[in-house]
C-alpha cells in the first residue's frame, strides 16, 4: 500500500510538472505568438503567408513620418515602415530585410508584390562606433567579408564609399544589395546604408502557383530604396550624394 501511493504522488507531480511547463511555452514568458496578437495571410496567388505581427508602441511606422538621430535625418517612404529592433519587424520572411544590427530598419511592407517569390526589402542604418577614423570607415570590408575594393566619392564636409554587389543565399533564398559608408566630418562619425532585395528561386514552385518577381519589379523597387537614400539629409538639411 505505501508502494502504490508512492507512486500515485509521483503521477501526480509529474503531470503537474508537464501542466506548467506548457501553461509556459504557450504564453508570452515561453515566447509563442498568440493567435489574438499575430496573423499568417497568404498571398493572392499563392506562395508563402507572410506573418504579419501587431504595431510596437514608441516607434513611428507611418510614412511620412520624420526620424533623426541628430546627425541623419528622413522621412519614412510609403509602402515602408520603420523598425529600430528586431522584434519590431512586423513582416518575417526568410530573408530579412535587414540584418540584426542597425539603429533604423526601413523595410518594405507593401501589397504590390504578394503572391510572387519575393521576400523582403530593406534599408539598413547602422552607426559604426568602431571605425572611428574616415580611412578605416571608407575601406572597412563589409561583414563577411575579407577583403573588398569600394569606390569613393567625395563632398565638402563627407565622403561616400560604395561596395557592390553585397548578396546573401541559403535554401533556395537570395538577395541583392549595396553597402553605403558614410563619413560625416561634422562630427567624425561613420554611417552604414544597406540596401536589400530578397526573393525565392521562382523554379522551386510548381507551376501556376505563383507568379514571377521580374527584372522590371525589382527595378521598381530599387527605384523606390534609391528615392529614400536621396532624400536622407545631414545638419542644416544638406543632403546626401548617393551613388545611383
Amino acid at each position: 500500500m505505501k508502494r502504490a501511493g508512492t507512486v500515485i504522488i509521483l503521477i501526480v507531480t509529474l503531470g503537474l510538472v508537464a501542466g506548467g511547463l506548457f501553461y509556459f511555452f504557450n504564453s508570452g514568458n515561453g515566447g509563442v505568438i498568440e493567435p489574438s496578437s499575430a496573423s499568417a495571410t497568404a498571398p493572392a496567388g499563392g506562395g508563402a503567408p507572410t506573418l504579419v505581427l501587431p504595431s510596437p508602441t514608441g516607434t513611428p511606422t507611418t510614412p511620412g513620418s520624420s526620424v533623426s538621430d541628430g546627425t541623419v535625418t528622413f522621412t519614412i517612404p510609403a509602402q515602408f515602415a520603420l523598425a529600430v529592433s528586431e522584434q519590431q519587424i512586423l513582416v518575417r520572411s526568410y530573408i530579412p530585410p535587414c540584418d540584426p544590427d542597425f539603429i533604423y530598419c526601413l523595410y518594405y511592407n507593401g501589397t504590390a508584390y504578394q503572391g510572387m517569390n519575393f521576400d523582403s526589402a530593406g534599408i539598413r542604418i547602422e552607426r559604426r562606433t568602431d571605425l572611428a577614423s574616415s580611412s578605416a570607415c571608407l575601406t572597412a570590408p563589409p561583414t563577411g567579408y575579407s577583403s573588398f575594393t569600394p569606390t569613393s566619392t567625395a563632398a565638402a564636409d563627407y565622403s561616400i564609399a560604395e561596395f557592390t554587389p553585397i548578396g546573401n543565399a541559403g535554401a533556395g533564398h537570395f538577395s541583392v544589395g549595396t553597402l553605403y559608408r558614410l563619413w560625416y566630418q561634422g562630427n567624425d562619425r561613420c554611417y552604414e546604408f544597406e540596401t536589400r532585395i530578397g526573393q525565392s528561386q521562382f523554379s522551386n514552385y510548381p507551376s501556376g502557383t505563383i507568379q514571377q518577381f521580374t527584372a522590371a519589379d525589382q527595378s521598381e523597387l530599387q527605384s523606390q530604396i534609391q528615392d529614400f537614400l536621396d532624400s536622407i539629409t545631414l545638419p542644416g538639411g544638406e543632403a546626401i550624394a548617393f551613388p545611383t
